[in-house]
């Protein structure tokens, strides 16, 4: 059996409809770190399949934990695991927890292999999509 150090980052891989908020995405996968017993500061990145690029809800649940958002395409999904969030997830190092939904979003945990690096995981997000999820939040807080 893997013992997993308690310290090890996570990726937090996602999934969601069009219907889905920024605050229920933000609310599962707080209510999912609350399972794990982890808490955000042990966040690495948010990860999703390329399907999901330019979801406003995943970009702007990304900006409100401080994380990167990095988008998977099929070959680069783990093998073996039939559900996105966790294949997605599981990419990055062996699942914590499994697919848990809300009404409209999935989370799925994962700590980070050894020597696992960021900037060869997944595609980051856009300037320009990052820029759009900023004002859209900025423009629904109101005046």
């Amino acid at each position: 059996m893997t013992t997993i150090p308690r310290h090890s980052p996570l990726i937090i891989g996602l999934g969601c409809s069009s219907a889905a908020s920024a605050d229920e995405v933000v609310a599962l996968i707080a209510a999912c770190l609350a399972e794990i017993d982890r808490d955000s500061a042990s966040i690495s990145a948010f990860a999703t399949h390329v399907r999901k690029r330019g979801s406003m809800a995943l970009a702007q649940a990304a900006r409100h934990y401080d994380v990167p958002l990095r988008f998977l395409a099929d070959d680069e999904l783990a093998p073996g695991i039939s559900g996105t969030c966790e294949a997605v997830a599981a990419a990055a190092g062996p699942l914590l927890l499994g697919k848990r939904k809300s009404r409209y979003a999935t989370c799925a945990i994962a700590a980070c292999d050894a020597g696992f690096d960021l900037a060869a995981f997944g595609q980051p997000e856009s300037p320009s999509a990052a820029m759009a999820a900023s004002t859209l939040a900025t423009s629904l807080a109101g005046p």
